[in-house]
């Protein structure tokens, strides 16, 4: 690799590094503390996993999805905030799709001299327009990590009815059965391992 092509990658790489200290603005505004909302590094992390896993499965059970595509774009779906920052999914929703664009201007300068640019830019645009399977497998994610956060802080209880409706997004029965699952306490943190 030349140094150009370094310089390139690291430039991008020290810049991610501020989505590390980014905490979730929608937290924020729903009275979380400081220390209570993780950062936009932290949720893309987990994003990305567990869509990840869900597309493994829905794989195997026989859905033409593309597992790879989704673990990236789980990863790359809120990069642009690390340039614009987070805006909270309500304040959003109240400027009726404004901040799309916004976010996009970030990854396209964030991305600008890498020559993954064109395949990163086009990940997030299918992320935000949510008409792929794909793109809908990792905005249930993106969800499902939100709740997880959520769930067990008193300052959010309210917001906890949100993620009651959300799942019309993705359209999938299981985005519902997840949320009920997660916010019953039916499915909690493996803790088995502890136990040996």
């Amino acid at each position: 690799m030349n140094t150009a092509n370094l310089k390139k990658i690291l430039k991008v790489f020290l810049t991610l590094q501020w989505a590390k200290e980014l905490p979730r603005q929608g937290f924020i505004a729903l009275g979380f503390k400081r220390n209570e909302a993780d950062s936009v590094a932290a949720h893309s992390f987990v994003t990305a996993l567990l869509a990840y896993f869900l597309a493994k499965q829905l794989q195997k059970d026989g859905a033409k999805i593309d597992p790879e595509k989704v673990l990236k774009m789980g990863l790359f779906h809120d990069v642009g905030e690390t340039i614009v920052g987070d805006v909270g999914t309500f304040v959003k929703g109240m400027a009726g799709g404004v901040f799309k664009n916004i976010e996009e201007e970030g990854v396209k300068a964030l991305v600008e001299g890498l020559d993954s640019k064109e395949e990163i830019i086009k990940l997030v645009e299918e992320y935000n327009s949510r008409q792929s399977l794909e793109a809908r497998v990792v905005k249930a994610a993106d969800n499902l990590d939100a709740l997880a956060q959520a769930k067990g802080v008193p300052g959010a209880a309210d917001a906890l009815k949100y993620f009651k409706r959300v799942y019309h997004i993705t359209k999938f029965d299981w985005h519902k059965r997840a949320v009920d699952l997660i916010l019953s306490g039916e499915v909690e943190p493996g803790r088995e391992w502890q136990k040996k």
